[in-house]
């Protein structure tokens, strides 16, 4: 039996809907099936599973490999880092003081200009979105049946290739 569990998302840095939205669903872990992948191939996103529990060994030694080695790079570059910061430190307040006036006229000006756009826009806007709304709308009719079938197989093809991947 294989499973993806809750805490396999987050240490995969799923996204907080998809976190919740499992654990409401599964709860603390699910059994992958082929079954289950199609039942839930409109709710789950298939490519994060896929790029995240079909790694290869070779790819997670080379990863491992590369983060010792920042880590490494990091812990050497800490005090250059740090008197770089202290030395630069009295230039960058002077620059963001002396910018600070010119950023206020700048935004206030930007937001009188965007205001008058808007206005100027909003009578277009409006008939270019009722001329257009009709043609969305058989746009997202006519492909709805595709994009299901395509979920699907992503779907489909994800719990197979988890469920054909060696144990490690």
């Amino acid at each position: 039996m294989k499973t993806i569990t809750l805490q396999q998302l987050k240490d995969a840095d799923a996204c907080a809907k998809q976190v919740r939205l499992f654990e409401k669903t599964f709860g603390g872990e699910v059994e992958v099936t082929v079954g289950a992948a199609l039942e839930y191939a409109h709710v789950f996103d298939f490519d994060f599973a896929a790029h995240n529990f079909l790694e290869q060994a070779a790819w997670k030694d080379y990863k491992e490999a590369t983060d010792d080695a920042w880590k490494d790079y990091d812990e050497a570059m800490a005090p250059a880092q740090k008197a770089y910061n202290e030395a630069i430190a009295p230039a960058r307040k002077a620059y963001y003081e002396a910018m600070a006036a010119a950023r206020k006229d700048y935004d206030e000006a930007k937001a009188d200009a965007w205001k008058a756009y808007n206005e100027a826009m909003a009578a277009a806007r409006k008939a270019y979105e009722e001329a257009t709304a009709a043609a969305q709308k058989a746009y997202d009719e006519a492909k709805a049946p595709a994009w299901k079938a395509y979920e699907e197989e992503k779907a489909v093809a994800f719990a197979t290739a988890y469920l054909n991947q060696q144990e490690k």
